[in-house]
């Protein structure tokens, strides 16, 4: 019965055209909620977050911000730009506190803070990971001789790797790949590899490129929720945050257009996503906009 309550449901509203603010990708996936089993686990609840900063223009960048992480150790930001080579902190209300220029990159699409002063950039195009260090009083760094991986997977332009975030509990780094095939990846012995020490590096695919429950055109940032070791997927096309529990199956979803979370306007270009330790969500959007939501009471 909820199967065929959910076909009835996405063929009435497709019928009528649909509201202005609801996207096939969000049918698709309230379709897949009404036939699933309910979940035991009680998740981010993410349907219930509201916006609280919108749409902030963060002064003193012009360029296109790419990407989002979140250091607990000094509660700030980090973001990359993928045209002038910066990496920038930023306050939690989306301040810029200072810039770093990174020697030796091209097209950095990719960040992820993983612990003390080590963070892991993402090169969308040459799909290279690098391990940089970046000392709280350096203005500049260069990455020649920093420990690097290219992947070279589905190698098709601008297309590569968009997305990382560090997986504290089983120390991996995820990786997403936008599209054509979109991908999420798991790599395994390199962020902690020793130098002079054999290397272990494995790639593992999360979810296949035809998985049912990938309810996304593309795929534009990742976040590892550490507390409750589930999975956010951000997508920039379809417009939403998905949030997916151990097992890969998903429990809540943010949606990013006008109407929705007490958004005035659809974010036009979501590229990063990161999550503190109250579960306040944040998002950057091209070309500098920044977002943050607050869980619902």
């Amino acid at each position: 019965m909820k199967k065929l309550l959910a076909g009835l449901l996405v063929l009435l509203v497709l019928a009528a055209g649909a509201l202005h603010f609801l996207h096939l990708d969000s049918l698709l996936w309230h379709a897949w909620r009404l036939g699933a089993q309910p979940s035991q686990a009680s998740g981010l609840q993410l349907d219930d977050y509201q916006v609280d900063l919108e749409g902030v223009q963060i002064a003193g960048l012009d360029d296109d911000v790419s990407a989002l992480t979140y250091n607990s150790e000094s509660q700030t930001l980090f973001a990359v730009l993928n045209g002038e080579p910066l990496l920038v902190e930023l306050s939690l209300s989306g301040e810029l506190l200072r810039k770093v220029r990174v020697q030796g990159v091209q097209d950095m699409e990719g960040l992820t803070h993983v612990v003390g002063n080590r963070y892991v950039v993402a090169e969308e195009r040459s799909q290279r990971l690098l391990v940089l260090d970046v000392p709280p009083d350096v203005s500049v760094i260069d990455v020649a001789g920093a420990p690097s991986l290219t992947i070279g997977l589905d190698l098709n332009g601008n297309k590569g790797f968009e997305g990382l975030s560090w997986d504290g509990r089983t120390q991996r780094l995820l990786v997403v790949k936008e599209r054509d095939p979109l991908r999420v990846l798991s790599v395994t012995g390199f962020v902690d590899a020793r130098v002079g020490e054999p290397l272990a590096v494995q790639i593992q695919e999360l979810k296949s490129p035809g998985s049912p429950r990938l309810f996304m055109h593309d795929l534009s940032s990742l976040s590892m929720h550490d507390e409750t070791g589930h999975l956010l997927l951000l997508s920039d096309e379809s417009h939403m945050v998905v949030e997916y529990d151990k097992a890969g199956e998903p429990l809540s979803l943010l949606g990013l257009w006008r109407g929705m979370s007490g958004l005035q306007r659809t974010i036009p270009q979501a590229e990063g996503l990161a999550m503190d330790e109250q579960r306040r969500l944040y998002l950057v959007s091209e070309p500098n906009l920044f977002y943050r939501f607050v869980p619902g009471n």
